[in-house]
């Protein structure tokens, strides 16, 4: 039993940065859908956009869930299970980058979830699915 909370934190960070790629890799996703989707597609086409969004918003809420649901216990127990003495108090900003590319990516996610989200209601308006 003294290996089972070792291990539970190992699997919680690991599935929480799984979770950090998953929603990194649904708001990239969301920008190449936003930057190739065509003018004038046919019906076809437009119900596959609509399915692909809604897909893709699944996919990155339930990410950003598991990120900040992962992220509490992560950070309460980081000195005891992540911090690495050679790297010293420098990791102090090494991790505040990182957060702050992923807020950054996080952003970008989110604007281009709006875009695409209003041209899918736009699209589910006029019947297409």
């Amino acid at each position: 039993m003294t290996t089972f909370v070792p291990m539970l934190v190992m699997t919680l960070n690991y599935s929480h940065d799984i979770a950090t790629a998953l929603l990194a890799t649904s708001g990239a996703a969301l920008w190449m859908l936003s930057r190739h989707y065509p003018s004038a597609v046919e019906p076809g086409a437009e119900a596959f956009f609509v399915r692909v969004h809604y897909g893709l918003t699944r996919l990155a809420k339930y990410s950003l869930i598991w990120v900040l649901l992962a992220g509490v216990p992560r950070i309460a127990v980081y000195r005891t299970y992540d911090w690495a003495d050679s790297a010293g108090d420098l990791q102090i900003v090494v991790i505040a980058l990182k957060h702050a590319v992923m807020f950054l990516l996080v952003g970008a996610g989110l604007f281009y979830w709006v875009k695409l989200g209003r041209k899918a209601k736009e699209l589910r308006s006029k019947g297409v699915c």
